[in-house]
C-alpha cells in the first residue's frame, strides 16, 4: 500500500508518542528510537506539543493525555477494519499503529483496576480461538467479551494456523469495557490460508470460583468480528460456527 505524505506524518507521530508513552524521552533518545532526521523530528515534536499530545518538561518530552491518545488509536483500529476496500486490512494497521498500539495492547485492563488488584487470582485457564473450513483467509479480527470482576487477560499468542508475530498480530483490552480485541494479518501479494486450525490462544486468570467463561461475539459495543480474504472482501460469518472459542486445559 502506498504511503503518502499524510500517512508518513501519522507514522512519525505514532513512533514518537509510543516512545514517550513508556517514559519521558529526550530529543536525543527520540532521534535514536524513531530514526527520523533531526529536522523532521523537531517539526513533529512542535506539532505534538502544539496540539497538546506531548509536553516538554525539564528537557524531556512526555505524554500530556494518554487516555485521549488511546481512544483515538482504538477508534482508528476499528474504522480501518470496517473499510472493505482496504485489501491489506491489518497490514495498514501495523504500519500506522505498530508502535502506538503496542504500548497499550499488552494487558492494560481498563475495567475496575483497583478492584481487581485487591483480589488474589485463584488460577488460570486458556481458551483457543479456532476457525474451520475457511478459504483464502488473509486478515481477521475477533471480539471476545469477559467479566473483568472475575477474569483478567494474562497474555495472548498467535495460533499455529495463522502464526504471525507482532506487529501483524495485535491485541487490546482497553478499547472498551470488558472486551478483548484480537486481530492478525498476512502481508504482501500472497493468497490467504485455507483449512481449519487455531488463530490465537488467550490465557486468563480468574478471581472467583464459578466464573462466567469469556464469550466470542459477532458485534459488541461498536466493534465487529471479521474475516477477510486476500482480495479485501469479507468472508461471511452469519453465525459463529466457522469461528469458535473453546476451552483448553486449565491450570490452578
Amino acid at each position: 500500500m502506498t504511503i503518502n505524505l499524510k500517512n508518513r506524518r501519522k507514522i512519525d507521530f505514532d513512533l514518537i508518542v509510543s516512545a514517550a508513552k513508556k517514559r519521558p524521552r529526550s530529543f536525543s533518545e527520540l532521534l535514536h528510537i524513531t530514526k527520523l532526521s533531526r529536522k523532521t523530528l523537531s517539526l513533529r515534536l512542535k506539532e505534538l506539543c502544539k496540539n497538546g499530545m506531548l509536553v516538554r518538561k525539564n528537557g524531556v518530552y512526555e505524554l500530556n493525555n494518554t487516555s485521549e491518545f488511546e481512544k483515538f488509536s482504538a477508534k482508528r483500529f476499528s474504522q480501518m477494519l470496517d473499510n472493505r476496500k482496504m485489501r491489506m486490512g491489518l497490514t495498514l494497521l501495523a504500519l500506522l499503529l505498530s508502535s502506538s498500539v503496542s504500548g497499550y495492547v499488552l494487558a492494560v485492563l481498563i475495567a475496575s483496576p483497583q478492584y481487581v488488584e485487591r483480589l488474589k487470582p485463584i488460577g488460570n485457564f486458556a481458551f483457543a480461538l479456532n476457525v474451520s473450513n475457511v478459504e483464502d483467509l488473509y486478515t481477521w479480527q475477533a471480539i471476545i467479551s469477559f467479566d473483568s470482576s472475575e477474569l483478567r487477560v494474562l497474555k495472548t499468542a498467535p495460533g499455529e494456523f495463522f502464526e504471525v508475530e507482532y506487529p501483524f498480530f495485535l491485541n487490546a483490552t482497553d478499547v472498551a469495557d470488558e472486551l478483548l480485541l484480537l486481530g492478525a494479518t498476512l502481508t504482501g501479494e500472497i493468497s490467504g490460508i485455507n483449512g481449519t486450525g487455531t488463530l490465537a490462544v488467550i490465557e486468563f486468570e480468574y478471581f472467583v470460583e464459578g466464573y462466567k467463561p469469556p464469550q466470542l461475539t459477532l458485534s459488541e459495543k461498536g466493534f465487529q468480528t471479521y474475516l477477510f480474504n486476500s482480495k479485501g472482501s469479507i468472508i461471511p460469518l452469519n453465525d459463529l460456527t466457522k469461528l469458535t472459542l473453546s476451552a483448553e486445559n486449565p491450570s490452578n
